[in-house]
Order: C-alpha cells, then sequence, then structure tokens
C-alpha cells in the first residue's frame, strides 16, 4: 500500500527577515521537511491573497497555525483569514505554534482553539510556544524543543491520515 504524503499548510502572517516569528516559522518549516509523512505549503498571509487562501486549506489534509500573541490574544489578521475560509475549515485538524510575552504565545494558542471548534476543527492538544529567548540564530536554545516539534508533528499526521480518510468516505456532515 502506498501511503501519499500529507499536505501540510503552515499559516504564518509574515516572513519579513528580521523578524522573530519568521525564525520560528522558518524553524519549523525545516522540521516539517524532515518530517518524511508531510509535503509543505507555506502561507505568509502578507503574501498571499485571501481569495487564494480557501482553495489551499481545502486542499491540506492538515493546518499549522504560527502566529504571535498580542494582548493575550492572536493578532486580527489571522481571525480574518480564518474567517475567510469557513467550510474547508470543517473535519480539518489544525495545531498551533505560538509566541511572544512572557506566556510563549500559549494564550493566543487558547483563543485560536475556541474559534475552530467553531468551525468544526479539531485541534491538537500539544502545541509549540516561544518567548525570543528561547532562540538563538535562528534556532531553539531548549535541545528538547525538537523531539517536541517531532511528537507534534506524528499527532498531527495521526489525526490527519484518520480525518482524511473520512472526509473520503462520507462527507463531513457539518
Amino acid at each position: 500500500m502506498t501511503v501519499h504524503p500529507l499536505r501540510l499548510v503552515v499559516l504564518t502572517r509574515n516572513l519579513d527577515s528580521g523578524r522573530f516569528g519568521t525564525a520560528v516559522t522558518r524553524w519549523f518549516a525545516r522540521e516539517v521537511e524532515r518530517a518524511d509523512e508531510f509535503k509543505l505549503d507555506l502561507i505568509d498571509l502578507s503574501v498571499v491573497p485571501l481569495t487564494e487562501l480557501s482553495g489551499r486549506i481545502e486542499d491540506a489534509d492538515a493546518v499549522m497555525i504560527v502566529t504571535a500573541e498580542y494582548n493575550h490574544a492572536y493578532p486580527g489578521d489571522v481571525k480574518t483569514a480564518i474567517d475567510a475560509v469557513r467550510r474547508p475549515w470543517y473535519a480539518k485538524p489544525v495545531g498551533f505554534v505560538v509566541y511572544g510575552g512572557r506566556s510563549g504565545g500559549l494564550r493566543a494558542a487558547e483563543q485560536l482553539r475556541l474559534v475552530f471548534g467553531e468551525l468544526h476543527a479539531v485541534t491538537i492538544r500539544d502545541s509549540l510556544g516561544f518567548r525570543e529567548e528561547d532562540f538563538t540564530d535562528g534556532e531553539p536554545t531548549d535541545p528538547t524543543t525538537t523531539a517536541a516539534a517531532a511528537a507534534l508533528l506524528r499527532q498531527l499526521a495521526w489525526w490527519a491520515r484518520s480525518l482524511r480518510d473520512a472526509r473520503a468516505n462520507q462527507p463531513y456532515p457539518g
């Protein structure tokens, strides 16, 4: 039996050089590329038009959101992008890599879980959160971070395969 790679959208806000979020996103994209089960589709919301986003989410088997925490939440342009897609989120697994502030962005992930629940998406329990001091020269300083990313990607792959097969066998009733 041939197992096709899972299509993973990594959705981020802005990949301008010199930004902390760019370092986090680029590092995570390298981790995805090391995982044989995924084919990466990196979407930079500052470049990709919202009109293109829905089709790329529809084609994906899973989505990972990489975003900052601002004011104990996530940025408005991330919410705009999520709302622009709507139905393609149904029965899709979604994970989070977050950054910023004392919490390492975890409050943004918690709020995003509420939003994706309303969109009939399945959020992955584990997430990765970073503060700026957790990175040096584009790499995490904690040696356990790579293992945590691999574990998160394994969980995401399990849900992506399960939900892809379920959607193929019977349309989601949402």
